[in-house]
């Protein structure tokens, strides 16, 4: 006998052809409503014109049927059997496995939605990805564009200025000269910080790693703003630990760039007293040094509240900084960050009326005999070469930047050959042996670009002559593509003189 849980479950009733009930054969499943002697078509409605089309001695199912018994209504699943004399029927309650089956299918339904929602919002995101892509893409040609169209007459003004600034004896004309570097330096570092700050947030600013000494990177840095600084009052004193090793792996453009932002932000707010920079080993193993730079001066200081903030982009300590003292409020934000890409770390501690100190802790990995050869840049500039008899061909556009150049290279004593493009570059080439060439980027009828690549037109004369590229467009991809396509150096717009004859000069010593 089964149990009654089972037969709980089912019933199972014998009907004449028509119908009626004869028997109860099993199961107690809303046994109330069949009753023998009575049609089975009371509570099952669906069976009546199924019976009388039954073929014999053959099983047939209906599944998902309604039956309603005390006042409840159940799924049910329904075989017949029709025999000679009469037809079985067995009334199984699906009622809990359709209640199932219902919320599968609706938790089916809306994962479907779920899903159809993902993949729309997958689609949007997509386009708008393909619309941030394209609005970076522009972004970086219009940046490119502006630093080319701000970069060249930039160059102009610095290099006329320093011109003026070595040969003038006026000293009211020397005074205007100072305010006029200045305010074209300032103006340089602002165009290099929106560009640096674009690059980092497109993802873009890689370190070039290399061999450098970093007791010449921070001297030269030195050098550079006692020179613009020379009479201001404010001395800048430098003292670099003997214990730092001669030469580290490390980014020298980019080490000076954040020495660079903190003098010049200390010599803006610095107007008595000192700025003093300390550089020295904290901690060092066989492959690895750490080394500290300290910048302290005795400038106006900050608030507690002002330090926290000076980090941010655009951020000016007073209201009025950016009218009194120029910048765009980026160079501080450029140095955590670059400090940050080297897996440094920066701190400040300020005290108002009393001055304010920088600390960086920067990583450096020792130079192994793996390791390439130091910068010859870095050191062309701390001993200068003889530049007497070179003769060197310049090709620009731009009849200011060949005045400058012309004058900058005949102080050195080299003699300089002058065109305005890259087809009037050709023809000389073609025709005299140069010790160097120096070609402007974007020029009318042929670029620099175009004119590198059609080196077999003038190999008979200069084949094997260096060939520099002086450009405004400085972004690491312009510059690896300018070296792939031939240049041996790229100077980028504004250049100082004391870049330009550097360059040159080891190039020439070549």
């Amino acid at each position: 006998m089964l149990p009654a849980t089972i037969q709980d479950r089912f019933i199972q009733i014998i009907v004449d052809f028509s119908g009626q009930i004869i028997e109860i054969e099993a199961g107690f499943f809303a046994l109330s409503e069949f009753i023998e002697g009575t049609s089975i078509y009371a509570t099952c409605p669906f069976l009546e014109s199924t019976l009388d089309s039954l073929p014999s001695q053959e099983s047939f199912s209906m599944d998902g049927m309604l039956i309603n018994s005390g006042n409840e209504e159940y799924n049910v699943d329904v075989e017949l059997l029709k025999t000679a004399d009469s037809i079985a029927v067995l009334i199984i309650n699906r009622t809990n496995v359709y209640k199932y089956v219902r919320e599968l299918n609706q938790n089916r339904n809306e994962i479907s939605i779920v899903k159809h929602q993902i993949d729309r919002q997958n689609k949007e995101l997509a386009e708008l990805r393909k619309v941030a892509e394209k609005a970076t893409e522009e972004k970086s040609r219009f940046l490119a564009m502006m630093s080319h169209e701000v970069r060249n007459p930039l160059n102009a003004i610095l290099g006329y200025a320093n011109m003026i600034a070595t040969e003038s004896n006026c000293p009211s004309a020397l005074g205007y000269v100072k305010s006029l570097l200045m305010a074209g330096n300032n103006l340089k570092v602002i165009v290099n910080d929106i560009l640096d700050i674009s690059r980092i947030e497109a993802g873009k600013l890689e370190l070039v790693i290399e061999p450098i000494s970093i007791k010449e990177t921070v001297q030269m840095c030195v050098q550079d703003f006692e020179l613009q600084h020379k009479g201001s009052g404010v001395p800048l004193e430098c003292t670099i630990s003997e214990k730092i090793p001669s030469e580290v792996l490390a980014d020298a453009v980019r080490l000076t760039q954040i020495l660079s932002n903190l003098i010049s932000n200390a010599y803006k707010f610095t107007k008595k007293g000192s700025i003093k920079l300390t550089v020295s080993p904290t901690s060092e193993t066989d492959e690895s040094v750490t080394i500290a730079l300290n910048l302290k001066d005795t400038g106006r200081g900050m608030t507690t509240e002002q330090v926290n903030r000076m980090f941010n982009e655009y951020e000016q300590v007073e209201l009025n900084d950016n009218r009194v003292y120029g910048g765009a409020g980026l160079g501080l934000s450029i140095v955590k960050r670059l400090v940050e890409a080297m897996n440094g770390n920066i701190t400040v501690e300020s005290e108002v009326n009393i001055g304010t100190s920088f600390n960086i802790e920067i990583p450096f990995r020792k130079v192994s005999s793996s390791d390439l050869a130091p910068n010859n840049f870095l050191k062309s500039r701390l001993f200068k070469h003889d530049l007497k008899g070179a003769e060197i061909l310049y090709a620009d556009d731009d009849e200011l930047n060949h005045v400058i150049v012309a004058h900058l290279l005949s102080k050195e004593g080299a003699s300089t050959t002058l065109v305005n493009d890259g087809m009037e570059a050709l023809s000389a080439l073609q025709d005299k042996t140069f010790d160097l060439i120096l070609l402007d980027i974007n020029m009318p009828n042929k670029s620099g670009s175009d004119l590198i690549q059609e080196k077999q037109l003038f190999a008979e004369f200069n084949g094997s002559t260096p060939i520099i590229a002086l450009t405004a467009n400085s972004n690491k991809e312009d510059i690896e593509n300018y070296k792939n396509l031939g240049f041996l150096e790229v100077i980028s717009k504004p250049y100082t003189p004391d870049q330009l004859i550097s360059v040159v000069s080891t190039y020439y010593e070549k």
